[in-house]
Order: C-alpha cells, then sequence, then structure tokens
C-alpha cells in the first residue's frame, strides 16, 4: 500500500473512514468496473490503487457514500463528505467528457490558480517596494527593479536546474533538464505518425544528482510510439504548469472525446500545429514546439497520454487476472479429476465423442 502520490511525490495523507484502506483524503471509485483512485491533494492527479486492495475499499466506499446525507450528484458523478473529512467521489456511468471534467477539471484549476497567486504574489512585492521603500528612505526607485529583477531570475534559476525523471520504458528512464522541457517537439514522422522530440536529456553515466550543475553536457532523443507517449505524461504537468480555466478545460475535453485513442490525437495535432506553423506568413523558431501550442489543445494531450498510461497498467492487472484464472482452472481440473472415479471419466469422454 503507497502512501505517496506516484507522480508529485506529496503525502497522500490519511482517512479513518475506510479500514481496508486507509490511505488518501479524497478517494475515487467506480464499482461497476472495480476500480479505486486516491486523489492527491498537491497535484490533483488521481493514482490508481493496486488490484488486491480495492475490492473491499470500493464496497466499504460505496456503504459510507450511500449512509452520507452531505453529497452532491449529477447523474453519473457524485461528490460525498463522510464524517472525518474524507471525500469519496461516486463514478456511475459517465459520459467520457462528464468524467474527465470531474477528473482534470480541479487538477488544472489548480495549477492556474496557483501560477496566478504567483504572479500577483510578485506584482505586490514589486508594488509594496516601490511605495514603501522611497517613502521610509531605504531604497531608491532606481534600485528597486533591479533588486527584484535579480530575485526574480535567481528563483527561476534554481526551478529550472530541477532534473526530471522520465521513465520511457520498463527498462529505460531519461533524466532530462526541466529547464528543456518547454522545448519538447511533437511533429509528424513516417510511418511511426508522429514522434517526440526531447531536449535536455542528461548523458547516461551522469550523477544521480536532483539538480543540474552549470557546465552539465546534455543531448536530445527523438521517441516514438508507446516510448513517446510514456514522456510526454512526465514532461506535460511541466509544460502545463499554468493550468487552464474550467471552460479550457471543457474545450480540452471535447477535442480528447472526439479521438478514438491517444495516438490519434497525438497524431492529428502533430499535423494540425505543422500546417498553422508553415501556414503563416512568418515563422519563429521550430514547428511543433509544445509549449507554443493552444492551453486547449496542450491540456487535451497531457489527459490523453495520463489515460493512455492507466489504460496499459489496467492491461496488465487483466493479463495477471487472466493468468491466474488459467492457473485456478488447471488446479480446479486435476482436483476434479482426482476426486471422480476412472469410468465415469471414461464414459464421459465416449459421450463426448459420440456428439
Amino acid at each position: 500500500m503507497y502512501a505517496r502520490c506516484l507522480f508529485c511525490q506529496a503525502d497522500l495523507g490519511r482517512n479513518e473512514a475506510i479500514e481496508a484502506f486507509p490511505v488518501g483524503r479524497r478517494l475515487a471509485y467506480d464499482a461497476a468496473r472495480g476500480r479505486l483512485w486516491v486523489v492527491c491533494r498537491a497535484c490533483e492527479r488521481w493514482n490508481l490503487t493496486p488490484l488486491d486492495e480495492r475490492w473491499e475499499a470500493i464496497e466499504a466506499a460505496e456503504r459510507l457514500y450511500r449512509d452520507t446525507r452531505r453529497r452532491v450528484a449529477t447523474e453519473n458523478v457524485g461528490l460525498a463528505r463522510v464524517a472525518d473529512g474524507t471525500e469519496l467521489v461516486r463514478i456511475g456511468r459517465p459520459l467520457r467528457p462528464e468524467f474527465a471534467a470531474w477528473r482534470y477539471g480541479d487538477q488544472f484549476g489548480r495549477r492556474q490558480r496557483r501560477a496566478i497567486a504567483m504572479g500577483v504574489g510578485t506584482v505586490g512585492a514589486a508594488g509594496a517596494a516601490v511605495v514603501a521603500g522611497p517613502v521610509l528612505g531605504l531604497v531608491s526607485l532606481s534600485t528597486v527593479w533591479p533588486l527584484l529583477n535579480s530575485v526574480n531570475v535567481l528563483l527561476n534559476a534554481r526551478r529550472s536546474k530541477r532534473v526530471l525523471s522520465v521513465p520511457v520504458s520498463p527498462a529505460r528512464t531519461l533524466r532530462v533538464a526541466a529547464m528543456h522541457a518547454q522545448r519538447a517537439r511533437l511533429v509528424p514522422f513516417g510511418e511511426a505518425r508522429w514522434r517526440l522530440e526531447v531536449h535536455g536529456v542528461l548523458p547516461d553515466d551522469a550523477s544521480a544528482e536532483r539538480w543540474l550543475t552549470m557546465d552539465q553536457p546534455t543531448r536530445s532523443v527523438i521517441l516514438e510510439g508507446e516510448d513517446a507517449l510514456r514522456a510526454a505524461a512526465t514532461l506535460l504537468p511541466r509544460v502545463n504548469h499554468a493550468g487552464g480555466s474550467a471552460r479550457t478545460v471543457r474545450d480540452a475535453v471535447a477535442m480528447l472525446d472526439e479521438t478514438p485513442d491517444p495516438a490519434t490525437l497525438f497524431e492529428r495535432v502533430a499535423d494540425d500545429e505543422r500546417r498553422r506553423f508553415y501556414g503563416r506568413s512568418w515563422q519563429l523558431g521550430e514547428d511543433g514546439v509544445v509549449s507554443r501550442f493552444p492551453t486547449a489543445v496542450r491540456l487535451a494531450l497531457e489527459m490523453a497520454a495520463h489515460e493512455e498510461r492507466e489504460r496499459r497498467a489496467l492491461e496488465g492487472e487483466l493479463a495477471e487476472l487472466e493468468r491466474a484464472w488459467r492457473e485456478a482452472e488447471e488446479i480446479a481440473t486435476i482436483a476434479d479429476a482426482l476426486l471422480v472415479p476412472g469410468s465415469v471419466t471414461d464414459r464421459l469422454r465416449r459421450l463426448r465423442g459420440s456428439g
């Protein structure tokens, strides 16, 4: 049972409401499909729980939801808060747009509010310094702006030196300088249909430090297919750090709903953005730079990449279930054979042959 977010490593918190699964302050569940998620309150992303820990927790969550009066619901999605403050998100039979809006609305909205707050905080500090500084005789107007600019540069430099771990396959993880995440490119490419170009990749033999040194050499890596989707699922939240408004999220959900699978969405966006880039009367920089895409497009790509990763995790579980089922069937067959007399087995064999 994990206790930290799989995406941002924040503590998921604990609850006292569900004894079978005490992790998390907001749990989302779909009883019909047997899925249980812990919603991270730091990044608002949904962490799919291990298969063997779900069933009792889902049953307990359903009982609590039905017994709780403090709840709101649409036709397909419900939200309830139980006595200890734990929130339950109950998924019924939602249409995809409604489910996606519930799932991603908080996540992108919180990012947007955080980005706005940081911007307002910077402006507020600047205003206070400009007004109070000269009045108090502490600093002059001519020194305020360079000082604030220097502080801002130092803060941004520290953030940009962070190193991201970007899984691209079960056996391969790229270490990418965060300052280069914004330069990732999505472009059409031959039979693979599209590819992702990742900049700022550190050498394989680089030290495992979490912060980038000034003299650290980097390179670019081109990824295709499943490797590209895995990398996109890690890089896009960094590119989309400012989130989006409710209207932008709705536009992104509509775009996601119009495409049959994530790979098709990435392919379509790569083609559309290339045509848009070269259709202008002037071009600046390279085509396909993801950070320059419209916000709704970037959010839709992040949703698609995340859902694809979760779908593959579920496929792995289904394969494990099928293997266990086959083993159980084999064991049951052997057990039955041990209990059934040989004459009965021969008779059954003859009956099957005559049919």
